[in-house]
């Protein structure tokens, strides 16, 4: 075992120093500003055989709604917290999407709890428009928010204003 040891140690040590190389040379470019993507590189290497391979790094597929383009990278930035210190509403949330991005939320998730839905029973709607989105959340995936909890993470299913599905990114919803 010691053989062994004495073997797979040095290899460890090389490989993660030829990593932070390959790492800080993609920093170098990152800090001065380069934006082009074809400037930077994947790098692969195999110390073993010894193989070191480059490619470039292809764009994220690119999607739109009405004239914006927005990639995996994009998301909606939404405050909670409103400027008189109370949170957003399930309502309120609704027409800010309709007002701000002209986009109708026919379902609305959190993980894997479903906080809203154009098909939802007429009760439960009513009950759920007025509540805060935290409320919401802590109620419908029974877990309650802690304290560390800064930001949740929204899933939407929108229709735009001629009524047709739109592909639309995640919102990043700020409660602290």
């Amino acid at each position: 075992s010691k053989l062994i040891a004495g073997k797979i140690i040095p290899a460890i040590a090389t490989t993660t120093a030829a990593v932070v190389g390959l790492v800080c040379l993609e920093l170098y470019k990152i800090i001065q500003g380069h934006r082009k993507l074809e400037l930077y590189k994947n790098g692969f290497l195999n110390l073993a055989l010894p193989f070191f391979g480059f490619s470039e790094p292809i764009a994220a597929p690119k999607h739109k709604y009405y004239d914006n383009e927005w990639t995996l990278w994009d998301r909606f930035e939404v405050k909670g917290v409103q400027s008189n210190g109370e949170e957003m509403t399930l309502k309120q949330f609704l027409g800010y999407f309709k007002d701000e991005h002209k986009l109708e939320i026919t379902m609305l998730s959190q993980g894997v709890s479903m906080l809203y839905s154009f098909f939802m029973p007429a009760a439960k709607l009513k009950e759920r428009l007025e509540q805060p989105m935290t409320e919401i959340v802590s109620k419908v995936s029974r877990k309650k928010l802690g304290k560390h909890v800064k930001a949740l993470v929204f899933e939407l299913c929108c229709n735009d204003e001629t009524d047709e599905d739109v592909e639309v990114p995640y919102v990043r919803y700020t409660i602290r």
